[in-house]
């Protein structure tokens, strides 16, 4: 069960809200700041919905509170599509996401649970990084270490406990499909981590031959938006060839072993100062360099340890796999959209069923067809789709029984349909769908032409007897006159 507070002084927002987070979850309604700093007190909130049309003092009030109070859910800002300008200000109060009025059920949905998923990975990602900051060792002026959470924790008790905190932590990022949210949260998590007040997320763009910064934090957006790196050579094709973290003291390291020309070193050293960066950590997917991770200095002033050096390495790993699962969830994702874009714009209806006879595919020409508004009809039984259609569509998954160009007469409308049918195997899940096109009108054209082919028909029979009198007259007078 998940709990959403709606803060909006329009009573049709909020029931728009209530009908399309219905079900097992809690919807909460606040006309006021006040009136929502008081449920958040008082009650665990998932997800907060703000109408940007609020008062902004109080507004800013509210937020301020929830901060103070370590109160962070996903906060989604109703912006109004006429005034696009509010979405700078919905961004500067630290929305998650903006949703457009006016709103939408479906919209508000994905919304939702797409702020439920990010609500849950910061939650588990902030348990997470107690976890790494209590195994993180304590420097002592003298220079040795202790560990924070135990004195006297061996060094193989503490290579097992980090196996154990990188394994939680590899199925957070793991549950993140989306490359830009994955992104997002590699950024997050190393700034907090680490300490660090900048740090780079560099994407490899091999068909352009190119490295850029795909998300940063405490960097100058403008100047990030221009940075970019030939991979074929500098700091990128190292990583690339050495799979290795780099750093200024490896550069010159190099460069004295004679590993690294002079010119290559003082690119990559140039490279490294355009990020701003103290390390850089290659990640690979696929087994080739997939992104690059560049962390400036420490907040603290103090410099990179072996540990961690040893713990980058280890997320850059977990880092990789997430990475290469979010490549191919794109792939699939947009060989998905590319079918639904397919489906939609069709001529023919589809209606897709569910072993358990719920609908979970309605394009818009069966919309327009049997006058029925998708949203009224997907995930809900398929009957609500009329008792003609959902008859031959139940028939098909149930009995196994398909149809092929088979023409059905509406009993109400009298429109005629040429409907197909088929079973669906989705990832071991059976369902059923069926295609339909509406035939009225080539049959009215086909009666049409029958009528006209009939008439034409009784046209030259009309002429050929008219003919045949017309000789025979004819004949008959010329055998009349004609002398004995």
């Amino acid at each position: 069960m998940h709990s959403f507070l709606v803060v909006s002084n329009d009573s049709s927002v909020c029931s728009l809200f209530k009908k399309s987070l219905n079900g097992v979850n809690i919807v909460y309604i606040a006309k006021t700041p006040e009136e929502a700093l008081q449920i958040c007190l008082g009650r665990d909130i998932d997800v907060i919905f703000l109408d940007i049309l609020l008062n902004d003092d109080g507004t800013n009030k509210f937020l301020e509170k929830l901060r103070q109070t370590n109160i962070d859910p996903p906060i989604v800002v109703l912006v109004p599509e006429s005034q696009p300008m509010l979405a700078e200000e919905a961004l500067r109060i630290g929305a998650y996401e903006l949703l457009e009025k006016p709103l939408r059920k479906e919209e508000i949905q994905h919304v939702s649970q797409r702020a439920l998923e990010k609500h849950e990975i910061r939650r588990e990602l902030g348990f997470l990084q107690s976890q790494i900051k209590n195994l993180m060792p304590v420097r002592k002026e003298n220079g040795l270490s202790e560990m924070t959470y135990n004195k006297q924790t061996s060094t193989s008790d503490m290579h097992l406990t980090y196996k154990e905190v990188f394994q939680k932590f590899s199925k957070v990022l793991t549950r993140v499909h989306d490359l830009g949210k994955l992104a997002d949260m590699t950024v997050e998590a190393m700034a907090e981590i680490f300490g660090v007040g900048r740090v780079g997320f560099m994407l490899i763009y091999k068909k352009e031959g190119l490295s850029r910064l795909y998300r940063c934090q405490g960097l100058d957006e403008v100047a990030a938006k221009n940075v970019c790196f030939d991979i074929n050579q500098g700091t990128t094709l190292w990583l690339a060839k050495n799979h290795q973290i780099l750093n200024k003291e490896v550069i010159d390291r190099e460069v004295s072993a004679n590993k690294l020309a002079m010119r290559e070193a003082i690119n990559m050293q140039r490279e490294i100062e355009l990020l701003q960066s103290q390390l850089c950590v290659p990640v690979f997917a696929h087994g080739s360099l997939s992104c690059v991770i560049a962390l400036g200095n420490k907040i603290t002033g103090k410099a990179f340890f072996d540990e961690d050096i040893e713990l980058l390495s280890m997320l850059a790993g977990y880092i990789g796999m997430a990475v290469e699962n979010a490549f191919l969830y794109r792939e699939v994702n947009l060989r998905k959209i590319r079918n639904e874009n397919i489906l939609e714009n069709i001529p023919c209806g589809v209606i897709a069923i569910n072993n358990n006879g719920k609908i979970n595919t309605f394009n818009k020409s069966a919309a327009k067809m049997l006058k029925i508004s998708p949203d009224d009809v997907i995930g809900k039984d398929v009957k609500h789709i009329g008792s003609l259609f959902a008859n031959i569509i139940l028939r098909t998954l149930k009995d196994k029984k398909t149809y092929e160009a088979t023409e059905i007469e509406h009993p109400i409308t009298r429109s005629v349909y040429a409907v197909s049918t088929s079973l669906l195997d989705s990832e071991g899940e059976l369902g059923a769908i069926i295609i339909f096109s509406d035939m009225s009108e080539i049959k009215k054209l086909q009666s049409s032409l029958s009528k006209v082919e009939k008439l034409e028909t009784k046209i030259k029979d009309l002429e050929t007897r008219t003919f045949s009198s017309d000789i025979s007259h004819v004949l008959s007078s010329e055998l009349v006159t004609q002398p004995a």
